[in-house]
């Protein structure tokens, strides 16, 4: 994108007022009835996750179950990019004593998950947003999952004290306000300029943003407790998470329609 980026469109000219959570969200909900293809597309996603979660549970790589509500926990599972909530994960150190045809197999059904979810993450913004999803854009969303699932994601804080755990959620909150509008920015080819684009444009709306991060996690982390199923109650969630993403750009003219 060139003389059509979001930026160039909005310089010189005034912010718009910010939006509450429920309005954006009641965008996202009519965007969504007018695309009934990105809600099928998350929700094939979600059923291959599932797929992948049973396989992994009738093979001989160890497992990790998914924490969920049966435990007694509630936990905001607000990933920035569009994402389907696995129920099962296998842990790094559980890969290194594997013997390789396993290794291959475990990997494989790994990625297999993955690029679904990257596809149909890419394809329902890209549809949402009104604009073409172009090979370069798709390939920097990717590499943002990767990063942000297949990495940060291994990470656990265990065993903090309420000292250290209060400033990390409020830090963890903070970066998930400021980054929102990543995974759209990244799809209307951006590039590495989507993150500033992103910290520029949520400014002033860390509230709504902030009750839409508790909404879509919360909702995340309920449905993707169900046994079996979900995963696929985790992508309607990722639909309507693509949803907000798209009402907040258009919401800020940073889509050029």
């Amino acid at each position: 994108m060139s003389e059509e980026r979001p930026s160039d469109q909005i310089n010189g000219r005034p912010e718009p007022t910010p939006r509450s959570a429920f309005t954006l969200v009641s965008e996202a909900v009519r965007r969504l009835r007018t695309n009934p293809s990105v809600v099928f597309a998350m929700l094939a996603a979600g059923v291959v996750v599932a797929g992948v979660d049973w396989l992994r549970l009738h093979d001989p790589v160890p497992t990790t179950g998914f924490v969920g509500i049966q435990d007694g926990r509630f936990v905001v599972s607000f990933d920035v990019v569009i994402t389907v909530l696995s129920q099962t994960t296998v842990p790094l150190s559980s890969l290194i004593e594997l013997k390789l045809p396993w290794l291959v197999w475990s990997v494989g059904i790994n990625l297999l998950g993955l690029a679904v979810v990257v596809g149909a993450g890419a394809y329902a913004l890209a549809r949402l947003l009104d604009v073409p999803l172009t090979a370069s854009a798709t390939l920097q969303y990717a590499v943002a999952v990767f990063f942000l699932e297949g990495i940060i994601g291994q990470f656990q804080f265990e065993n903090v004290t309420i000292v250290v755990a209060i400033p990390l959620v409020v830090v963890v909150f903070f970066l998930a306000v400021r980054l929102f509008a990543v995974p759209g920015l990244l799809i209307a080819d951006f590039g590495s300029s989507a993150f500033r684009q992103s910290w520029e444009r949520t400014r002033g709306n860390g509230w709504s943003l902030f009750y839409l991060v508790l909404l879509i996690g919360g909702a995340n982390h309920l449905l993707a407790s169900v046994p079996l199923f979900g995963p696929i109650g985790s992508a309607l969630v990722g639909a309507l998470h693509a949803g907000t993403v798209a009402s907040f750009l258009e919401q800020r003219r940073m889509m050029n329609r």
